[in-house]
């Protein structure tokens, strides 16, 4: 019984090296495809508006820049213009989370393929919470109400 124990030792171990072996495999593999996906997202979009009066360039971390052409007074009222500088930012944004998708979409296989962090690591960070994080979409909080001193002071406020 003991001359059977280093064979079965050494296919456990053989075992053991062929999944840390793919392990490594799938992590570079996924990890290039991450490095691709982070460059494509990062990359700047550029919408025009219907009118062709009003280009918005954005990113992820928001609107780069807005051009109106030179002739958009000409062209239009201040109330359409506001209207389409609006709509063409909404495009913008919507390009640039659409391209965000699209680069996170090739990486939902990291989560599947290889075994979640709690598996192998008692209480550490599961990668499928992380992965969903990334997809859910971050809405910034309201701008905070500014405090009108005017009001303060006609109120009488400062007498309280």
């Amino acid at each position: 019984m003991t001359d059977d124990l280093p064979e079965i030792t050494r296919a456990g171990n053989a075992r053991l090296r062929a999944e840390i072996d793919r392990m490594l495999d799938a992590y570079e593999r996924d990890s290039s495809a991450l490095l691709t996906a982070q460059a494509g997202a990062a990359e700047p979009r550029t919408v025009w508006s219907d009118d062709n009066l009003v280009r918005v360039t954005a990113h992820g971390a928001g609107v780069i820049d807005v051009h109106l052409e030179p002739t958009a007074f000409r062209h239009s009222t201040p109330e359409k213009l506001g209207a389409s500088i609006t709509a063409t930012v909404q495009a913008a944004q919507q390009a640039v989370t659409q391209s965000q998708e699209q680069a996170l979409a090739s990486l939902t296989g990291l989560a599947t393929e290889l075994p979640d962090l709690p598996e192998l690591i008692p209480g550490a960070p599961s990668t499928a919470d992380l992965m969903a994080q990334f997809r859910t979409p971050v809405n910034p909080p309201p701008p905070a109400p500014v405090e009108d001193d005017d009001e303060y002071f006609r109120n009488k406020g400062y007498l309280r």
